[in-house]
């Protein structure tokens, strides 16, 4: 099959706001095949205790398989976690045997290196770029509130292949340009997409918490229990790092609640 565009095309011709969802294996092809909206990509997780890295023939390849047949432009997690070369290498051949060119690389939750080929993600990368060359257009985590050891690695993720950095959710428009900011003078110049979560209320957001062990300020929580409103906080947001920081394309944590989420971009006016 003929690749995908990879995500650092798909930021350079994005002229106006763009965004993509970031969905769990568990997403079904009825909501795909029924949405409104038209996302620059789809990002599938890929958890590898609940997916063991055994088999090819897996929910978060089949639905990063399936999402591919649909047209749609799809970037992969892939973790260290659990990982070894030889399914590695088969991996790589069945991604572009599906034109599948984008991968989003962590260490995985849970990371025990005594169960796995790579010690650490720029092994993994490394590895990825010897046997595939530039296929691939990779993506790595961005910490908001990184050391400057953390800053540090991430420059040496990039130096090695890394072409793009994608931000765990926040909340608060500061933490994003700080971190714009550390990178700047670290000589980080590759693209940084903002990871957004939309939410409604303090349920949801508390859910979210639990679930990705992000950090939320007491100012921000205390705002959500008082009922303000999760949706227009969301969206404030997105117009703050739009407008002030002339960011343009922003990455949504869905939690597979795509109606939500499609909802709040609806009300988006740029």
């Amino acid at each position: 099959m003929v690749p995908g565009i990879k995500i650092t095309d798909l930021i350079k011709q994005s002229e106006t706001f763009s965004f993509s969802f970031e969905v769990s294996p568990g997403i079904t092809e009825e909501v795909i095949n029924n949405l409104e909206v038209e996302p620059k990509f789809f990002a599938v997780t890929w958890h590898a205790k609940t997916h063991k890295c055994k088999d090819l023939d897996i929910e978060p390849l089949r639905k990063a398989i399936f999402l591919r047949s649909k047209q749609q432009n799809v970037l992969l997690h892939l973790s260290c976690d659990l990982l070894r070369k030889p399914y590695l290498d088969d991996l790589i051949t069945l991604l572009q045997a599906h034109g599948i060119c984008n991968l989003f690389i962590v260490l995985g939750e849970g990371y025990d290196p005594s169960t796995s080929d790579f010690q650490n993600s720029s092994e993994l990368i490394k590895y990825i770029k010897e046997k595939s060359g530039n296929y691939f257009c990779i993506g790595t985590a961005g910490f908001l509130e990184s050391s400057e050891e953390r800053i540090i690695q991430l420059k040496e993720k990039i130096a090695i292949g890394a072409d793009f950095i994608m931000t765990q959710a926040f909340f608060e428009v500061s933490l994003f340009s700080a971190f714009l900011e550390k990178c700047k003078k670290a000589d980080i110049n590759v693209p940084v997409l903002p990871g957004i979560y939309a939410f409604e209320n303090y349920t949801q957001l508390d859910k979210f918490i639990n679930l990705c062990k992000v950090k939320v300020s007491s100012d921000v929580l205390e705002k959500v229990k008082n009922n303000i409103d999760g949706v227009e906080l969301t969206k404030n947001l997105i117009r703050s790092i739009y407008s002030d920081l002339n960011c343009i394309h922003f990455h949504f944590f869905s939690l597979n609640n795509l109606g939500g989420t499609i909802h709040l971009i609806k009300q988006l006016q740029f």
